[in-house]
């Protein structure tokens, strides 16, 4: 119950994601319950990488520069769990940390690094 209403209430992320992941051109598939765009690198993936990233999620929607798996799969898996409880606040807030504190100590980020090395 508490994931159906997670997912609805990210529902306005996911299609972001979903919008973003038609654009690395390829077939996504379903990693428990999550839809990743990990298969090759084109389009928007090419950008993540470019950025320096491994990968971005969107509520339910993972975007890798490469196959995401293990502690990487772990640290977005944190990412949607946070995107189900901020919803469509998500994406505003977490910006708003990214500009004061940056990638690497952004409170988002190191709960996510925490929660993969559980």
């Amino acid at each position: 119950m508490l994931t159906a209403l997670g997912f609805v209430w990210t529902l306005p992320n996911t299609l972001i994601g979903l919008v973003l992941g038609l654009f690395t051109f390829q077939v996504p598939h379903v990693r428990r319950g999550i839809l990743c765009f990990d298969r090759h690198i084109r389009g928007w993936s090419r950008l993540v990488r470019r950025f320096g990233y491994s990968a971005q999620t969107f509520g339910f929607v993972m975007i890798g520069a490469g196959p995401i798996e293990g502690r990487l799969f772990d640290h977005e898996r944190a990412h949607v769990r946070q995107y189900c409880m901020w919803g469509p606040l998500f994406l505003p807030v977490y910006l708003l940390l990214f500009l004061g504190y940056g990638y690497r100590r952004h409170p988002f980020e190191e709960a996510a690094v925490r929660r993969a090395g559980a």
